[in-house]
């Protein structure tokens, strides 16, 4: 078994991390939410819960980060012993950040308004803060200011990156405790037209259960906070994620019917992907987000509805399915694959889940 070595991320200098990263050797084994949130330039997602379809040449280096070195040790330990040879990127992408978009680099000094709006988004998980900042930022005029007071512990990582990527400007950031304050002031937005070319996002979520869909959604609205076009082509399981919570009933007959009977009547009713315990699990896992604050399903949606996110129903599924316009949500486009393709064309990032 191969030993694996360990390196701090910040004795990288900027071109040495993106000759790896260009050379596919830096692999970031953060959360999708978290990769879509900020990452290294040209970086590799592949995510610590699916490292066991890691297949790369065994004949590279890999550099391994997540976001402080604990996540990257396990998978470094777990590479090793698979034969590759690795590094472990201590501090992760965490320390790149401090280092890299310092709080002085992110900062920039303006006067602070006294007619700023403030908002309270206490105990509002990632990608909540981000999200809710970017929805507020578009009620108000360039030059005005927002104060939010966030007690996400990723936030103040989360809000350098974002303003670097959208062009607004952190005109103060102050952690005290468990709570950090900011305040934002609007800008115009940055490069408009390119975002319409090289920073679409694209979804294809083909699961029908429960975690996997929450997942989706968190990637989309937190990928259109940061500015990108996002559009979501909900396909055969998939499309209980789009079904209204209360329909009156719709009639059907032969395979649709027996479709029907098997099929959960709304997102809340989704199965989990592991440890479902026969409805069971979907029960725990819906009381623990929202003891955690953890938006639900339909509201993540509906969040997604009002950052203006493309949701498009195949319609080749819904007719094999017997699914009906009536069961889905009113703001649903419907389509094929050519809209879906269509999108990807415009889009530098594309996921199938």
């Amino acid at each position: 078994m191969k030993k694996y070595n360990k390196k701090h991320i910040n004795d990288l200098s900027e071109s040495e991390l993106a000759r790896l990263a260009s050379g596919g050797q830096l692999i970031d084994v953060r959360t999708e939410e978290e990769y879509e949130l900020g990452h290294i330039n040209d970086s590799i997602l592949h995510p610590v819960d699916n490292i066991e379809t890691f297949n790369h040449d065994k004949n590279k280096t890999y550099y391994i980060h997540c976001k402080s070195g604990n996540r990257s040790a396990k998978v470094s330990e777990y590479l090793s012993e698979q034969g590759y040879d690795v590094v472990n990127l201590e501090g992760g992408y965490q320390a790149y950040v401090q280092n890299n978009v310092s709080e002085g680099d992110a900062v920039v000094e303006r006067d602070i308004k006294s007619d700023r709006k403030q908002f309270n988004y206490s105990n509002l998980q990632c990608p909540g803060p981000i999200v809710n900042i970017s929805k507020e930022l578009k009620n108000i005029q360039e030059g005005d200011q927002i104060e939010v007071i966030v007690t996400d512990p990723g936030f103040s990582s989360d809000i350098k990156s974002w303003v670097k990527q959208t062009g607004h400007t952190l005109v103060n950031l102050n952690e005290d405790g468990h709570e950090v304050k900011a305040i934002i002031q609007k800008e115009q937005p940055k490069t408009m037209e390119v975002r319409h070319t090289t920073k679409g996002t694209t979804i294809v979520l083909f699961s029908g259960e429960l975690d996997k869909a929450v997942a989706a959604m968190i990637i989309a609205n937190g990928a259109k906070a940061a500015g990108r076009d996002v559009t979501i082509f909900f396909t055969f399981w998939g499309l209980n994620a789009l079904k209204k919570e209360k329909t009156s009933k719709v009639r059907k007959q032969g395979i649709a019917k027996m479709f029907d009977l098997m099929l959960p009547k709304s997102p809340l009713k989704m199965p989990l992907s592991k440890m479902n315990m026969f409805g069971l699990g979907n029960v725990m896992m819906r009381y623990v987000m929202k003891k955690k604050n953890v938006d639900s399903l339909p509201s993540l949606i509906t969040q997604a509805i009002d950052q203006d996110i493309k949701l498009i129903a195949c319609t080749m599924s819904m007719d094999v399915m017997g699914i009906k316009k009536e069961e889905l949500r009113d703001e649903v486009a419907y389509g094929g694959v050519g809209t879906y393709i269509g999108d990807t064309e415009n889009a530098s990032h594309n996921l199938f889940i």
